[in-house]
């Protein structure tokens, strides 16, 4: 099978998957009563780090800056983030999350987390190891070559 065929296979395997776990996300957030999809994807892209400035939100999140911006201006007035200008350069602005925002993102990610448990039961430990050890390889490599973009 030529790398093109794996390709193809991976993509539409990751397809079912992504659109599978979208929809019990979906379903199962708690936080929905209250928060956007696009607010909860904020959430979920500054929780990975401890402090993010606009622009990496915006690029994770796939939208304009300025649309950011009203993410983030929400986020604020419900207390689930705080930006601040950065003590390097005053123009750069830090968003990081408030302790109730930390609670919101765990909340988020109940859903996707009993997927991930769900379909990992279908595999020996060996096999998940295997598995998030590709995923992380993955996500690391992807996220180098948005750094040197």
């Amino acid at each position: 099978m030529t790398r093109d065929d794996q390709a193809r296979r991976l993509v539409e395997h990751l397809q079912v998957v992504l659109e599978e776990a979208q929809a019990v996300d979906k379903k199962t957030a708690t936080t929905r009563a209250n928060l956007s999809t696009q607010e909860v994807r904020v959430l979920r892209a500054v929780g990975r780090q401890d402090r993010c400035i606009m622009s990496a939100i915006a690029d994770a999140i796939c939208l304009s800056l300025s649309s950011c911006t009203g993410l983030i201006d929400r986020l604020v007035a419900k207390k689930l983030v705080k930006r601040d200008r950065s003590g390097d350069d005053r123009r750069v602005v830090e968003v990081e999350l408030t302790e109730e925002g930390r609670e919101a993102r765990e909340a988020s990610m109940e859903g996707p987390v009993e997927f991930a448990r769900d379909l990992l039961k279908g595999l020996n430990d060996e096999e998940q190891r295997a598995l998030v050890g590709l995923f992380s390889k993955i996500a690391d490599r992807i996220g180098s070559e948005k750094r040197t973009a």
